[in-house]
């Protein structure tokens, strides 16, 4: 509210009826409803948090896939890498989990 009266917003009302405002806000404040409010929020955050963890999952087992499948058909390292764009770096500590 301080905010507001040193920001100029609704300054005359709020200086004029602090008290009345505080009062009001108190009274139409419902914990239960804030409290269901932040655990929504919570809730929204950690499953798109979630979900892009899955999505980048996806696309490295997906990669990972690729890079079998080419060993599989006799490709070089070094054709894999360029042929997945990727460094050769890459291809090498993939090919250390396979």
């Amino acid at each position: 509210m301080d905010t507001c009266i040193r920001d100029g917003v609704l300054k005359d009302i709020l200086t004029e009826q602090k008290s009345e405002v505080i009062q009001m806000v108190l009274e139409t404040f419902d914990q239960e409803k804030y409290e269901k409010a932040m655990h929504q929020e919570s809730y929204d955050d950690g499953y798109s948090d979630g979900k892009k963890d899955g999505y980048s999952d996806g696309k490295a087992d997906l990669f990972l896939e690729l890079v079998r499948k080419k060993l599989a058909k006799g490709r070089s390292l070094e054709e894999i890498a360029r042929e997945l764009e990727t460094d050769l770096e890459t291809i090498q500590k993939l090919t250390g989990q396979i």
